[in-house]
Protein backbone atom coordinates (compact mmCIF):
# COMPACT_ATOMS: atom_id res chain seq x y z
CA UNK A 1 0.00 0.00 0.00
CA UNK A 2 1.17 3.56 -0.59
CA UNK A 3 0.18 6.88 1.01
CA UNK A 4 -2.48 7.72 -1.61
CA UNK A 5 -4.26 4.36 -1.19
CA UNK A 6 -3.97 4.62 2.59
CA UNK A 7 -5.47 8.14 2.56
CA UNK A 8 -8.39 7.03 0.39
CA UNK A 9 -9.13 4.05 2.66
CA UNK A 10 -8.90 6.27 5.73
CA UNK A 11 -11.26 8.82 4.16
CA UNK A 12 -13.77 6.06 3.35
CA UNK A 13 -13.61 4.74 6.93
CA UNK A 14 -14.10 8.25 8.33
CA UNK A 15 -17.09 8.89 6.08
CA UNK A 16 -18.77 5.75 7.46
CA UNK A 17 -18.14 6.73 11.09
CA UNK A 18 -18.58 10.52 10.98
CA UNK A 19 -22.08 10.85 9.53
CA UNK A 20 -22.59 14.30 11.08
CA UNK A 21 -19.55 15.72 9.28
CA UNK A 22 -18.32 16.24 5.75
CA UNK A 23 -15.04 14.41 5.01
CA UNK A 24 -12.99 15.76 2.10
CA UNK A 25 -9.70 14.80 0.51
CA UNK A 26 -7.18 17.31 -0.89
CA UNK A 27 -9.17 20.39 0.15
CA UNK A 28 -7.31 23.68 -0.03
CA UNK A 29 -7.53 26.00 2.98
CA UNK A 30 -6.36 29.57 3.42
CA UNK A 31 -3.30 30.07 5.61
CA UNK A 32 -2.90 33.82 5.20
CA UNK A 33 -4.99 36.92 4.60
CA UNK A 34 -3.31 40.12 3.42
CA UNK A 35 -4.62 43.65 3.14
CA UNK A 36 -3.18 45.03 -0.12
CA UNK A 37 -2.19 48.57 -1.11
CA UNK A 38 -5.84 49.36 -1.92
CA UNK A 39 -6.97 48.14 1.53
CA UNK A 40 -8.62 45.10 -0.08
CA UNK A 41 -8.44 41.60 1.31
CA UNK A 42 -6.35 38.98 -0.46
CA UNK A 43 -7.34 36.37 -1.35
CA UNK A 44 -10.44 38.07 -2.73
CA UNK A 45 -12.50 34.85 -2.63
CA UNK A 46 -11.77 33.29 0.78
CA UNK A 47 -14.53 30.71 0.30
CA UNK A 48 -12.75 29.34 -2.76
CA UNK A 49 -9.02 29.28 -1.94
CA UNK A 50 -6.48 27.95 -4.39
CA UNK A 51 -3.04 26.54 -3.81
CA UNK A 52 -0.39 29.14 -4.48
CA UNK A 53 -2.79 31.94 -3.56
CA UNK A 54 -2.37 31.90 0.24
CA UNK A 55 -3.76 28.38 0.52
CA UNK A 56 -2.26 24.99 1.39
CA UNK A 57 -3.69 21.70 0.17
CA UNK A 58 -4.55 19.34 3.02
CA UNK A 59 -4.82 15.56 2.95
CA UNK A 60 -8.17 15.14 4.76
CA UNK A 61 -10.51 17.81 6.13
CA UNK A 62 -13.42 17.07 8.44
CA UNK A 63 -15.92 19.91 8.22
CA UNK A 64 -19.19 20.96 9.79
CA UNK A 65 -21.80 19.67 7.36
CA UNK A 66 -24.13 22.66 6.94
CA UNK A 67 -21.69 25.57 6.62
CA UNK A 68 -18.66 23.48 5.56
CA UNK A 69 -16.53 25.02 8.33
CA UNK A 70 -13.29 23.03 8.68
CA UNK A 71 -12.98 21.57 12.18
CA UNK A 72 -10.26 18.96 11.76
CA UNK A 73 -7.37 18.32 9.42
CA UNK A 74 -5.45 15.10 9.05
CA UNK A 75 -2.09 14.93 7.33
CA UNK A 76 -1.23 11.37 6.33
CA UNK A 77 2.01 9.51 5.91
CA UNK A 78 2.49 5.86 5.11
CA UNK A 79 5.25 3.59 6.35
CA UNK A 80 7.26 6.23 8.11
CA UNK A 81 7.72 9.92 8.69
CA UNK A 82 10.81 11.96 9.28
CA UNK A 83 11.85 15.06 11.21
CA UNK A 84 11.32 17.24 8.14
CA UNK A 85 7.71 16.00 7.84
CA UNK A 86 6.96 16.86 11.47
CA UNK A 87 8.52 20.33 11.20
CA UNK A 88 6.86 21.10 7.85
CA UNK A 89 3.34 19.89 8.66
CA UNK A 90 3.46 21.18 12.21
CA UNK A 91 4.33 24.65 10.89
CA UNK A 92 1.58 24.31 8.28
CA UNK A 93 -0.83 23.55 11.14
CA UNK A 94 0.17 26.76 12.91
CA UNK A 95 -0.43 28.79 9.74
CA UNK A 96 -3.91 27.32 9.34
CA UNK A 97 -4.66 27.97 13.03
CA UNK A 98 -3.95 31.69 12.49
CA UNK A 99 -7.03 31.73 10.22
CA UNK A 100 -9.05 28.95 11.87
CA UNK A 101 -8.08 29.22 15.59
CA UNK A 102 -10.47 26.42 16.57
CA UNK A 103 -9.23 23.80 14.10
CA UNK A 104 -7.71 20.53 15.38
CA UNK A 105 -4.76 19.29 13.38
CA UNK A 106 -3.40 15.75 13.34
CA UNK A 107 -0.95 13.34 11.80
CA UNK A 108 -1.95 9.76 10.99
CA UNK A 109 0.82 7.37 10.02
CA UNK A 110 -0.31 4.22 8.27
CA UNK A 111 1.59 0.95 8.17
CA UNK A 112 3.42 1.76 11.38
CA UNK A 113 2.72 0.66 14.94
CA UNK A 114 4.02 3.68 16.84
CA UNK A 115 4.65 7.41 16.77
CA UNK A 116 8.40 8.02 16.98
CA UNK A 117 9.90 10.34 19.60
CA UNK A 118 10.92 12.77 16.84
CA UNK A 119 7.24 13.75 16.64
CA UNK A 120 7.27 14.96 20.25
CA UNK A 121 10.67 16.59 19.89
CA UNK A 122 9.73 18.69 16.83
CA UNK A 123 5.96 19.14 17.08
CA UNK A 124 4.61 22.65 17.66
CA UNK A 125 1.29 22.69 15.79
CA UNK A 126 -0.26 19.22 15.85
CA UNK A 127 -3.04 18.49 18.34
CA UNK A 128 -2.97 14.73 17.90
CA UNK A 129 -1.11 11.90 16.18
CA UNK A 130 -1.94 8.25 15.68
CA UNK A 131 -0.11 5.25 14.23
CA UNK A 132 -2.59 3.09 12.34
CA UNK A 133 -0.61 -0.02 11.57
CA UNK A 134 -3.39 -1.75 9.64
CA UNK A 135 -6.24 0.28 8.18
CA UNK A 136 -8.44 -2.83 8.26
CA UNK A 137 -7.82 -3.48 11.98
CA UNK A 138 -11.21 -2.67 13.51
CA UNK A 139 -9.87 -2.17 17.05
CA UNK A 140 -7.13 0.27 15.92
CA UNK A 141 -9.55 2.18 13.73
CA UNK A 142 -12.12 2.44 16.55
CA UNK A 143 -9.46 3.85 18.89
CA UNK A 144 -8.45 6.44 16.32
CA UNK A 145 -12.09 7.39 15.62
CA UNK A 146 -12.65 7.87 19.36
CA UNK A 147 -9.69 10.25 19.58
CA UNK A 148 -10.77 12.08 16.43
CA UNK A 149 -14.31 12.56 17.75
CA UNK A 150 -12.89 14.07 20.96
CA UNK A 151 -10.80 16.45 18.84
CA UNK A 152 -13.82 17.46 16.75
CA UNK A 153 -15.82 18.18 19.92
CA UNK A 154 -12.93 20.35 21.11
CA UNK A 155 -12.97 22.20 17.78
CA UNK A 156 -16.71 22.81 18.12
CA UNK A 157 -16.21 24.14 21.65
CA UNK A 158 -13.37 26.42 20.52
CA UNK A 159 -15.48 27.68 17.62
CA UNK A 160 -18.28 28.51 20.05
CA UNK A 161 -15.85 30.32 22.35
CA UNK A 162 -14.54 32.40 19.42
CA UNK A 163 -17.86 33.15 17.72
CA UNK A 164 -20.21 33.42 20.70
CA UNK A 165 -17.60 35.06 22.95
CA UNK A 166 -18.34 32.35 25.49
CA UNK A 167 -16.57 32.54 28.83
CA UNK A 168 -15.03 29.41 30.28
CA UNK A 169 -13.87 28.52 33.74
CA UNK A 170 -10.98 26.28 32.74
CA UNK A 171 -9.02 24.63 29.98
CA UNK A 172 -7.13 21.34 29.83
CA UNK A 173 -5.14 19.56 27.16
CA UNK A 174 -5.08 15.78 27.50
CA UNK A 175 -2.50 13.26 26.34
CA UNK A 176 -3.65 9.66 25.88
CA UNK A 177 -0.71 7.33 26.36
CA UNK A 178 -1.68 4.45 24.14
CA UNK A 179 1.21 2.14 24.73
CA UNK A 180 2.32 -0.31 22.14
CA UNK A 181 2.36 -3.85 23.44
CA UNK A 182 5.81 -5.34 23.88
CA UNK A 183 6.72 -8.06 21.42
Amino acid sequence: MNETKFRKKLKEALEKELKDYKVEENRELIYKVIIDENLKYNPREPNNPTRGNYAFQTDIVIAEKQKNIPLGIIETKYGNFNTHDVITYSTKALKHKEIYPYIRYGLVVGGKGEIDNRFFTHNVGFDFAFALEKIDNKKELEEFIRILKEQLKSAESLLEIHTQKEKVKGFSSKINMLMKKSK
